[in-house]
Parts: C-alpha cells; structure tokens; sequence
C-alpha cells in the first residue's frame, strides 16, 4: 500500500469507530478541539487534520496508530 491509500483506510476506520462508539461528528469534534464542519471534512476526506489532532483523535476513540519502524503511538495527552 502507498500513504494514499494508508491515509483513505485511516479516514474510513475513524469514521467506522466513531459511528461503533454512538459519538457524533459534533461531539467528536469538540473532543479533539476541532469545529463539527472542519471534522466533518476531515472525515469524508476533503480536509485534513494537524498531527496532533489525528493523535488526539486516534486516542479519543481507542484507536492505536502504530508507526511503519514498529512504535506504537497511543496518542497526545
């Protein structure tokens, strides 16, 4: 796989566990300190977050993003 194709899997699997967990695009949003429109896009993928924000947002859902050499990153505290 190439990072496209990494990054429409990430969008997808954020999408799939927010719905899984009953959050809100609002609510998940104002979670990782985002406006409902900017997360909205982000999430169907005609925007995109900062770094720290995808970590916050990884977190927030329970959702670990692990780095290509192997790290696990468990998100920003």
């Amino acid at each position: 796989m190439n990072w496209q194709s990494d990054y429409l899997v990430f969008h997808r699997r954020m999408h799939e566990q927010r719905k899984a967990l009953g959050l809100s695009q609002l609510k998940t949003a104002s979670l990782i300190g985002v406006s409902e429109r900017t997360y909205r896009n982000f999430e169907n993928g005609t925007g995109d977050l900062e770094g720290a924000k995808l970590f916050k947002l990884a977190s927030s859902l329970g959702i670990k993003i692990i780095i290509s050499d192997g790290v696990i990153a468990d998100g920003v505290n």
